[in-house]
């Protein structure tokens, strides 16, 4: 009954799905993209090789960025559905599995829609990367006897008051997943209480801690500071402090949004600001003092060749974005103090001196500065960011190698 409540509201949903998917597509055409596959339809074609087929949800481009050395490694031994929510998400695994993976925005989590997807692909399994509790895609796999892996699993404290609230309905839902991976004690804990079985939940670590994916190359530009993964509100205040430093340091600023389609905005912000400021994409010279980048898929390649990198979503409440990439780099990080999404990584970096927790511009300021004010501050930071990396991995083959064994894989 309560299942069924929650996909009639679903259903009464969806055109107000479909209008916010349509009112994103203003700024990223991509969003009208496949799609019809959102409602189960016109989904990629699939020549099976394997024996068996595994269903991997990647909601975004962080999680498809995480999750490819699990995927690849699956590949090994079955063939592999791997859905996103985002464009984002879906151009990065275009880019990265091509034609090795069936790649399709998921679809809407209405029983039917569901149903429509396993029945045209028929998997062996369903993996769900990090947070995506989805009752729709957990219930209609349990039913057809598909058995559900969440991995890398998460839960920040502002997910865990928000699911509380609903727990006579969640923890239903919980209860059918097979087994569940979480990143550290805290997240188990959260689990536990919204009704997973203690018998049924692991701590693994982060996988993020594998550093897939960071074949990075250096970027040939004269030296510069890096704003990663901006989001609204952050790059004026990077503007402001780069405008207070910039005569005093021989540094260029690169800003890096989290979306590229805000890259204009960016463009025109900065030259407002009395900036020499260029596209990435167009630029034909180093004169310029600051430089949007307006694609993806570069982030780790400019992280290799900055002197300094701010990591953002943290100055704005926005959770944060993955440090383990710089710190795997050797470039020196700070970030804000909105990092929920990476609570217990960016508590641990905090703690061992791996990097500079801000709260606003005044001390993002005095961070670069003392980054660039003294040669070993910026290496201390690096070292020992390094070292909680190395201390840390590990986390995919634990995971992996239980749900190998759990499926029958051969290797």
């Amino acid at each position: 009954m309560k299942l069924a409540i929650y996909n009639l509201l679903i259903l009464l949903l969806i055109p107000v799905f479909q209008l916010r998917l349509l009112f994103k597509s203003i700024k990223d055409s991509d969003y009208r993209f496949n799609f019809s596959q959102r409602f189960g339809r016109k989904l990629s074609p699939f020549t099976r090789k394997k024996e068996k087929i595994i269903w991997f949800h990647a909601v975004s481009l962080g999680e498809v960025i995480g999750s490819q050395d699990i995927i690849k490694e699956l590949l090994k031994d079955f063939d592999v559905v791997l859905t996103t929510s985002t464009p984002t998400g879906l151009r990065k695994a275009l880019e990265l599995f091509k034609d090795s993976v069936a790649i399709n925005y998921a679809p809407f989590d209405l029983n039917t829609l569901i149903k429509k997807f396993l029945d045209f692909y028929n998997p062996d399994a369903l993996l769900i990367f990090e947070t995506e509790i989805w009752p729709s895609m957990i219930s209609t796999s349990r039913k057809k006897n598909i058995p559900v892996f969440l991995i890398n699993g998460r839960l920040s404290k502002n997910s865990f008051q928000t699911y509380l609230m609903t727990s006579w309905f969640i923890k239903n839902i919980l209860l059918k997943i097979t087994f569940v991976f979480v990143q550290s004690e805290k997240h188990q804990e959260r689990f536990i209480k919204l009704g997973v079985n203690k018998k049924n939940i692991k701590v693994a670590g982060s996988v993020k801690f594998d550093a897939p994916g960071l074949n990075s190359q250096p970027i040939s530009l004269p030296p510069y500071l890096l704003g990663a993964s901006t989001h609204s509100g952050e790059e004026e205040i990077l503007l402001n402090v780069f405008n207070t430093i910039c005569n005093k340091y021989p540094y260029k600023l690169l800003i890096c949004p989290r979306h590229p389609e805000r890259s204009n905005q960016i463009l025109q912000l900065a030259t407002k600001m009395g900036f020499k400021a260029q596209l990435y994409s167009q630029l034909t010279s180093n004169n310029f003092k600051v430089c949007i980048v307006d694609s993806i898929g570069l982030l780790p390649d400019f992280y290799h060749s900055a002197k300094l990198a701010f990591v953002g979503g943290s100055l704005v409440p926005r959770g944060g974005h993955n440090i383990i990439e710089p710190a795997v780099l050797g470039t020196p990080i700070i970030t804000g103090n909105h990092t929920f999404n990476f609570e217990d990584i960016v508590q641990d970096f905090i703690e061992k001196d791996a990097c500079i927790l801000v709260h606003n511009e005044h001390e993002l300021l005095a961070g670069i500065q003392s980054i660039l004010g003294d040669a070993e501050v910026g290496q201390k930071l690096s070292i020992n960011a390094k070292k909680i990396v190395e201390t840390n991995q590990g986390s995919t083959q634990i995971q992996l190698s239980y749900i190998l064994d759990k499926l029958g894989a051969k290797n």
